[in-house]
């Protein structure tokens, strides 16, 4: 339900998930326990516990004792998140997370034009090729450094890393019409081993590598309209599975 000013709330939500129970979870949806990364079980849980209202993006922030700590932008309040897990999740899904830990705020109804923010945000940099390559296929997600490497085929010009990622940034930005980004840096990157299951009947799990990286900075907001959808709908590919949110913080710059 939108407010009086027409806009659809939006929350941050902190939960704590058991990582014991997680894995229970893991095992009663026949994943590959060894292989599963953390991300995509947190996306399996949220699901399970919330159905269409799971929050996403969502990040997974790290652990406390024997718990996960996880923030996501959610359209519904705590209390309506919690009644929904009440009433359809099973038993052992509702006593994956801690309760009393459930934590909730609300969203500013929109950042108007010209605010200046600082940012984190943790992205899958891939680009999909349209056509076949001599070093990938059509429709191939492909690293964004490694595209740009391949582009150039020249082993003598210096490519970085950093300002891969800063341009991949700044064209989501650009083309999402919502906010220009400044003083990017790469604050961390690896290479991860991630699990998807595909949708058909079988539902068979495969293991791919995808970048990961976090990237910091600031930005000034273009359209406030364009920037929450941003907020609500994440980043780059992969927003489902820990990937995307933007975590607004005050500008250092």
């Amino acid at each position: 339900m939108s407010d009086s000013t027409g806009h659809q709330p939006l929350f941050m939500i902190q939960i704590c998930l058991d990582l014991r129970r997680l894995v229970e979870l893991a095992r009663a949806l026949h994943l590959p326990i060894q292989s599963t990364d953390t991300s995509y079980i947190t996306h399996c849980a949220l699901h399970e516990l919330f159905g269409k209202q799971a929050p996403g993006p969502f990040a997974v922030e790290g652990t406390s004792g024997k718990h996960l700590r996880v923030l996501g932008y959610a359209s519904s309040p705590a209390s309506k998140l919690q009644e929904s897990a009440q009433a359809f999740a099973s038993p052992m899904v509702y006593q994956i997370p801690d309760w009393t830990r459930f934590r909730v705020k609300p969203i500013p109804d929109v950042f108007p034009e010209g605010s200046h923010l600082g940012f984190t945000i943790r992205v899958c940099p891939v680009v999909r090729k349209a056509s076949a390559g001599p070093k990938w296929s059509a429709g191939a997600e492909v690293d964004a450094f490694l595209s740009k490497v391949w582009a150039v085929d020249d082993s003598t010009v210096a490519i970085d890393r950093e300002s891969v990622y800063r341009e991949w940034l700044q064209e989501l930005l650009t083309r999402s019409g919502a906010a220009i980004a400044q003083n990017v840096r790469l604050e961390r990157f690896s290479l991860e081993s991630v699990v998807r299951r595909n949708h058909l009947d079988q539902r068979q799990v495969k293991t791919i590598k995808r970048p990961a990286a976090t990237l910091t900075g600031a930005l000034d907001v273009l359209n406030g309209d364009q920037f929450m959808k941003v907020l609500r709908n994440g980043l780059g590919r992969h927003r489902a599975f820990g990937f995307g949110m933007l975590k607004l913080r005050r500008s250092e710059y």
